[in-house]
């Protein structure tokens, strides 16, 4: 199953800026542009990374560079919580005792 794509040209409509603005932001690499086909836009995660940066932009006053570092950082911290994810799925394995396959009779063990 593909993921919907969503045209440029109406993802900056919605977002309320040009889509010279997207393709600027996708030059930079804050953004990933997708492609179905003939068929260029974006993903539903890149349109709420692009939220996210209009929001900032528009309604914070947060430059484009600041901006640039706060994406960077979050896309940091969610690599550091699906780390810290995977060892504590490793520490609750090594401290669960393993379960016997055949476990010894009652009175037998």
């Amino acid at each position: 199953m593909t993921r919907p794509i969503i045209p440029r040209d109406l993802v900056a409509r919605e977002l309320a800026v040009s889509p010279r603005i997207l393709l600027r932001y996708e030059a930079l690499g804050l953004v990933r542009i997708a492609r179905q086909g003939v068929e260029e836009g974006y993903e539903p995660a890149e349109i709420r990374r692009l939220w996210t940066i209009v929001s900032f932009q528009r309604d914070l006053g947060v430059n484009l560079a600041g901006v640039e570092v706060i994406l960077h950082l979050f896309d940091r911290l969610a690599e550091v919580h699906a780390r810290v994810g995977d060892l504590a799925d490793q520490i609750r394995e090594s401290l669960d005792p393993p379960l016997d396959p055949d476990p010894p009779a009652p009175g037998h063990g």
